[in-house]
């Protein structure tokens, strides 16, 4: 049976950028856009560009910087959102290369998170000059 029985209130987005390192193992390559939508019609796909996953490579994995880059991407993006709360749910690999390289946060929001672990943060956008 389907997750809900009528459309969620509020937008799932699907973003490219919030997804664990990939490279070389199989497991770290996304599914397709087509199957993923019919396992999970209520998330909106359209920011995904690509069906199959452009980012998976059998010749290496991403670099800490690349994968930096790439969430650093998806913040600059959450910025210009509308919304004023959300959620973001990813691999414990992105969260901990998110507070740990990526935003000034304070410490306990560095140790890395455990299966399922929800913390709540608030970011402050300051401009550096």
């Amino acid at each position: 049976p389907p997750p809900f029985s009528s459309p969620p209130s509020v937008p799932f987005l699907a973003h490219e950028s919030v997804r664990e390192e990939t490279g070389v193992h199989v497991c770290d390559k996304r599914r397709s856009v087509t199957l993923a939508r019919s396992e999970f019609p209520y998330v909106d796909y359209s920011l995904i560009e690509s069906d199959e996953d452009p980012m998976f490579t059998e010749e290496g994995r991403e670099t800490k910087r690349q994968i930096g880059e790439r969430i650093y991407d998806f913040i600059m993006w959450l910025k210009d959102r509308e919304e004023g709360n959300v959620a973001v749910a990813s691999h414990s690999g992105w969260l901990m290369t998110l507070f740990n390289g990526v935003v000034v946060c304070g410490e306990e929001l560095k140790p890395w998170f455990m299966t399922g672990e929800l913390r709540s943060v608030k970011i402050e956008w300051r401009i550096k000059i």
